[in-house]
């Protein structure tokens, strides 16, 4: 069964054979230009010398941003200032947007201030509800 099929048996068929001609001609592309001189367009280009490299994915401003304007519709429309810890801690993380760590950590912090809340929320609903049908 296998002398049907090119190569030795490799189920990828034979690489080491002769390569079919690409439609531009050979490695080249129908521009004459080979077609691995230019990077892909979505990546950076490269670091030069004494530079340091990129750091790694741009900061994710809108969760912080997110958990600001959450936690500040929480202190305006709830019961008191209970969450103004939650506005400080997104504050605090959308001025640490040099150290990415930093960032990421106080904006779980923030988000976690605002779920906190929002839970005492719906515990003095649920007690509310719960003494006012008896």
């Amino acid at each position: 069964m296998n002398s049907q099929w090119p190569g030795s048996g490799d189920s990828w068929g034979d690489r080491t054979g002769p390569q079919p001609p690409s439609p531009g001609g050979g490695a080249h592309g129908a521009s004459g230009v080979p077609w691995h001189s230019f990077p892909p367009p979505d990546l950076p280009p490269p670091a030069h010398p004494g530079q340091p490299p990129l750091s790694g994915p741009p900061l994710a401003k809108g969760n912080a941003v997110l958990a600001l304007i959450i936690a500040i519709i929480l202190t305006l429309t709830c019961v008191g200032v209970t969450d103004v810890i939650g506005i400080a801690l997104a504050a605090v993380a959308l001025s640490k947007d040099q150290d990415p760590e930093e960032f990421d950590r106080y904006t779980r912090w923030a988000w976690l201030s605002n779920f906190i809340h929002i839970g005492f929320l719906v515990l003095l609903l649920v007690l509310f509800v719960a003494l006012d049908t008896v």
